[in-house]
């Protein structure tokens, strides 16, 4: 009987705190989530709400640890196992990030967002090869997928392999025509295959859809001068310190 008023009470605390957090309350969560476990040490489900409202509040250490506590208790269950890895991320800790998706993908081989996270963990560490087969995955399970198409365009690039990362912006930019981000990398991709024409081309494009792009000046002042248009390219930069000024 005891127990089972224990339980009760943990129950209400943990749907308080569910409730808490809901609410963007996440300090508040995570009272009533550590009141909850003091009482039934053994719900996974009270830890594993714990590591979010931690991770909501940049605190990734905790979360992680919240997390361990998860999987003590079930380490079956790929939640557990993939927000961990996504804290690991956060902290820049990918080499243990990496092997807590790998779990997941053990568990869940289809799991999107662990292939996403893992394939994006290898190229941080500049494992771009195997971050390519990630995203490829990815894009085996859903054809056409932008964010799969960008990432490894990204790794294609650092594996200079310039004709096939082209060819995933271009594919972005089928279904999308005003990426600015997809054409901002088709046109380093161009300007790397020394086709700096083309290049400028993909970089106005991108000024007329994002005027403000952070870097999309500097590459193209860099491929007016590789065409030896230092005029143009002098025009450009005293524009842009008007614009700024």
């Amino acid at each position: 009987m005891v127990d089972t008023i224990s339980d009760k009470e943990a129950e209400r605390w943990k749907s308080e705190g569910i409730r808490y957090a809901t609410n963007q309350k996440f300090e508040d969560a995570i009272h009533y989530f550590e009141k909850a476990s003091a009482l039934n040490p053994v719900d996974e489900e009270i830890y594993f709400q714990k590591g979010l409202a931690f991770m909501n509040l940049i605190r990734y250490q905790e979360a992680v640890e919240a997390f361990e506590e998860a999987l003590k208790l079930n380490d079956k269950d790929p939640r557990y196992w993939l927000y961990m890895g996504i804290n690991y991320f956060f902290m820049g800790r990918y080499s243990k990030a990496i092997p807590c998706f790998n779990m997941v993908l053990e568990i869940d081989p289809t799991n999107l967002h662990a292939l996403s996270n893992k394939g994006s963990a290898l190229a941080e560490i500049d494992r771009h090869q195997e971050s390519v087969e990630c995203f490829n995955r990815i894009l085996e399970l859903i054809p056409g997928d932008v964010n799969a198409l960008f990432n490894k365009g990204i790794s294609l690039m650092k594996l200079k392999d310039y004709k096939s990362a082209i060819g995933c912006f271009k594919e972005i930019l089928k279904q999308d025509a005003e990426d600015s981000d997809a054409w901002f990398e088709l046109g380093n991709c161009l300007s790397k295959t020394d086709n700096c024409k083309e290049a400028i081309k993909c970089f106005d494009r991108v000024i007329r859809i994002e005027p403000n792009h952070a870097e999309v000046y500097d590459a193209k002042v860099e491929c007016l001068r590789s065409l030896g248009l230092n005029d143009e390219a002098d025009e450009l930069i005293a524009k842009r310190e008007m614009d700024d000024w």
